[in-house]
């Protein structure tokens, strides 16, 4: 789960300038000639130039991910048919408002659920290894979510499978506490409750302090859709992350910061069909456009300082199993300046993974959005 600002200068204008500079220096140039007699410089032009080279950072987005704690162990025992658990998905920009960049964001979700004999083992159990439970779809493996299933809108054969077990309510606004994980270089997610983090520290990072097990870790309670408020403005004081850019490394301030709740944008989910018609045709605009192949584009740019509207809300329960059972939601997110997306190379912007290029319609709504219109 885990991404420029151009400077432009007109060519005719430099060289006019360059053309008005050399009219005024002709000029001296005679004139000194005239009452002397002699040329005193053998020259009369002297340039200096300093250069310097950089690379834009990562964009500065953070994936929140807020779950409800239902009980322990995933709620084994706790869940029945009916039940409903927050689960809010949404992602912040915490670019600074002064200098920061917008950004352009896109998510995917993905499913996984097995039946059976050891279901309800975790990684860290005995036993696990040797579970026999089944995956709902054929060929998935809990341990690597790239075979998990994505839920697409419309008819789908494996998202429909889900369906029948699981309703998610999608879209939403909440108020929420802006992530202290302010290093672009790190693919940690802001989780609060019972999410769990599958991203791996890099070497040299140490966690988050606000996640579970930090220092100044949240209540348990921070999963629930209104824990935080601003009203009358809640605040958290913790050690920011962030990237040196000077020595390249990960580093923790040694200060506490103060962060105050704020509102996230007010998220609609649509379909890519109906952002292609009426009334959307095709605009930008704060809301998500679901395409068919799963992927979710905030389709407007996320400005400094604020988060999208929720993509995901809740699930309920629907249809339980009658034998032991776990389910998971696994969240793959892709971050980007303009320049980035812009970008196509291997490697870079939402082409990180070529097997998750952008469908031609998310291009051309990539293309609205960013201002690159076709």
């Amino acid at each position: 789960m885990k991404d420029v600002i151009e400077k432009k200068w007109d060519k005719n204008y430099k060289t006019l300038n360059n053309r008005r500079e050399g009219a005024i220096l002709s000029l001296l140039l005679v004139a000194a000639i005239l009452m002397s007699w002699t040329l005193a410089w053998q020259s009369f032009s002297q340039q200096a130039i300093k250069q310097s080279k950089g690379e834009p950072g990562p964009a500065g987005g953070r994936l929140h991910d807020d779950f409800e704690v239902i009980g322990p162990n995933y709620g084994q025992g706790m869940w029945r048919n009916g039940l409903t658990a927050n689960k809010d998905i949404y992602i912040e920009n915490y670019e600074s408002i002064i200098n920061g960049r917008d950004i352009f964001v896109r998510i995917k979700l993905l499913e996984y659920m097995e039946i059976g004999p050891g279901a309800t083992l975790l990684p860290s159990d005995p036993g696990y290894g040797a579970r026999t439970a089944a995956p709902l779809i054929a060929g998935a493996d809990r341990d690597d979510a790239s075979t998990w299933s994505p839920r697409v809108p419309g008819a789908d054969l494996a998202s429909d499978q889900f369906r029948t077990r699981w309703n998610w309510t999608m879209g939403g606004q909440k108020d929420y506490m802006p992530t202290f994980n302010k290093d672009n270089h790190s693919k940690e997610t802001d989780i609060k409750g019972d999410a769990v983090d599958r991203n791996g520290l890099a070497p040299g990072e140490v966690m988050n302090e606000t996640k579970p097990g930090g220092t100044n870790a949240y209540s348990a309670d921070a999963g629930l859709h209104d824990y935080f408020s601003t009203a009358p403005n809640d605040t958290y004081s913790a050690y920011e992350k962030y990237w040196d850019d000077i020595f390249e490394v990960h580093e923790v301030g040694t200060s506490y910061e103060i962060h105050t709740a704020r509102p996230t944008e007010d998220g609609t989910v649509i379909t890519m069909a109906q952002w292609k018609a009426a009334p959307y045709d095709s605009k930008p605009g704060k809301y998500w456009v679901a395409d068919t192949d799963g992927w979710c584009y905030w389709a407007s740019p996320l400005s400094p300082d604020t988060a999208t509207g929720l993509l995901l809300n809740s699930i309920t329960l629907m249809n339980e199993p009658d034998y032991a059972w776990y389910y998971g939601i696994s969240v793959k997110t892709q971050m980007a300046t303009a320049g980035d997306w812009a970008d196509d190379s291997p490697g870079s912007g939402f082409y990180a993974d070529p097997a998750e290029q952008p469908t031609p319609d998310a291009e051309t709504l990539m293309y609205i959005i960013t201002g690159r219109r076709l």
